[in-house]
Order: C-alpha cells, then structure tokens, then sequence
C-alpha cells in the first residue's frame, strides 16, 4: 500500500489523502458499470492507500452511493473519510423507459432539488441509509 500524504480540512480535524476517488462513474454515467466492477475500483483505491472517497445522490441517482457503502462497510470506519452531496432529493419517477439525464441505472428515481434547511437534513439521512452507513 502506498502512503499518501494527508491534508486537513479546515479546522475540522478531519484529515484526507491527497489523492481520493471520486465515484461519480459508479453510478453508470453514460457507460454501464457492473457491481464486481464497482466493488473492484473501489478495492483498486483501497489498496494503492486510497482513503478519501466522494460520492452523491445525482450520482446514478443513489446507485453510487450504494455501491461505496457496500464496497466501503467492511473496513475501519475510523481508517477513511466520505463526503457526499446535498441538496437534491431522490423522488420516485413516474416514467418508465431510458432516461433522458446519461445515467444508465435500474433506481427508479427523480431529482427534485430542495436546500432548504429541511432539504438538507433529509438529504443526509437518506444518503445514511443508501451508503447503509452510520455516519458520513
């Protein structure tokens, strides 16, 4: 595993990996991507000591999120730091068919866009139960 260099986050006492993977693809942007394949990218990152990973819920409209807490789960909580986005809620879609946005996956859901206070605590705790998380 390689060591990479961390920096703080503000005065957060957070600190990340220079170097993070951002999972926007996961989510089947444009191109189809299998969970083995999800799970090996994530793992690829883990190993070469990869410890900063983003995601969002507008990524494959919570298929990303899900898949970086599964792949994610098993490993020392303490040991790596995960951001996500808020501000747009998943609604349930009412068309069927292809989508018209580029993601190509099977979670039936809408964006509808809410920053409000009450928008952004919700997007929380639903990014929680995506990434079957404890915290973010």
């Amino acid at each position: 595993m390689a060591e990479w260099q961390t920096r703080p986050i503000g005065r957060t006492g957070v600190e990340v990996t220079t170097f993070g993977l951002g999972t926007a693809t996961l989510g089947g942007n444009r191109v189809p991507i299998s969970q083995d394949t999800a799970k090996a990218v994530v793992r690829a990152a883990w190993d070469s000591g990869v410890r900063y990973f983003d995601t969002a819920p507008f990524y494959g409209l919570g298929f990303s999120e899900r898949r970086v807490g599964d792949a994610l789960r098993a490993e020392d909580r303490a040991a790596w730091v995960l951001s996500t986005k808020v501000g747009r809620l998943l609604r349930p879609r009412s068309k069927t068919g292809p989508r018209e946005d580029g993601w190509l996956t099977q979670m039936p859901f809408e964006v509808e866009y809410d920053y409000s206070h009450d928008g952004i605590m919700r997007s929380v705790e639903d990014s929680l139960q995506r990434l079957g998380l404890a915290r973010i």
